[in-house]
């Protein structure tokens, strides 16, 4: 569905992605996860055909993304970090606007309504940050598109209309719907996504499937008093902290409890490392190397 090969774009002398290979399958949801400033809203505007790339090719459902490409953009929803529509206009007017360029399905549409919340009685210009952001998903999904393209989607969403709002994503997907998701809230990748992309600086760091990140998947260790020397084959120190010491661990949870069993703590955790967790090992790696 999407596919990227080499991308290199620089505003200036400043870096946006530099040598950027990324592919999506069709029928995935593929995660798009990295700091702020990392490259991904730069990739995600040159797939739009707002900016052009320096080097590299882009490609959406076999056709050469080019700067001001807006016919592949018919088949796409997209959904920008900030939704920006007419401030004067009411909710209802904001997604008739939208109904007259696209083929919409009423019963789909009333759907979104019911499932985000939405008053289409109220002002655009009078919403909160949290409820604009619900039109933007309404306007991305309400044509049924054979893409998404979602940027920071739920940021401002309280935590029930997230909860609906991941389960419209798996919906979509169910009819065959191509998803890429950016976000920074890792656990939305961890929940609906097949596949995931870490950036940073401009670079892919990985492209892994969750399946493969979950067999990989490392535990952190913390045993009080504080005891640094603990040598066990992939048990890594990390440093000290309220009186205890604390270690990731990757290898098998047997041997570790039977090492662990020849010292004498006051208090051992060993819990699973979270993908939050996960990446931030990733990129303290990627700094030292």
């Amino acid at each position: 569905m999407i596919h990227v090969a080499d991308a290199r774009k620089y505003y200036g002398r400043s870096r946006g992605i530099h040598q950027v290979t990324l592919d999506v399958k069709e029928g995935e949801i593929f995660g798009f996860v990295g700091p702020n400033g990392s490259g991904k809203t730069t990739l995600i505007r040159i797939l739009l055909g707002l900016l052009e790339l320096q080097d590299g090719h882009a490609y959406i459902m076999d056709k050469e993304v080019k700067l001001g490409s807006h016919l592949i953009n018919q088949d796409i929803g997209y959904m920008p970090s900030e939704s920006y529509f007419f401030n004067e206009m009411k909710v209802s007017g904001v997604l008739d606007f939208f109904q007259v360029m696209r083929k919409v399905n009423p019963e789909y549409l009333k759907l979104l309504i019911e499932n985000l919340d939405i008053d289409l009685t109220k002002k655009f210009g009078a919403l909160s940050f949290g409820n604009k952001k619900k039109i933007g998903i309404v306007v991305a999904l309400m044509h049924q598109p054979k893409l998404l393209i979602l940027d920071e989607p739920t940021s401002g969403l309280d935590p029930l209309i997230q909860s609906r709002f991941l389960d419209l994503l798996l919906e979509a997907k169910k009819n065959g719907t191509t998803i890429l998701l950016s976000s920074h809230v890792l656990s939305e990748i961890e929940k609906v996504c097949d596949r995931v992309a870490l950036i940073k600086e401009g670079v892919i760091l990985f492209t892994k499937s969750m399946e493969d990140i979950r067999k990989d998947e490392h535990k952190r260790l913390m045993v009080t008093p504080n005891y640094q020397n603990l040598v066990l084959e992939g048990l890594s120190y990390i440093n000290d902290f309220n009186g205890s010491s604390h270690y990731t661990y990757h290898g098998d949870v047997n041997l570790l409890i039977n090492y662990l069993g020849k010292y004498k703590f006051k208090d051992v955790v060993l819990r699973n490392i979270g993908l939050e967790e996960l990446f931030a090992v990733y990129y303290i790696k990627e700094d030292l190397s």
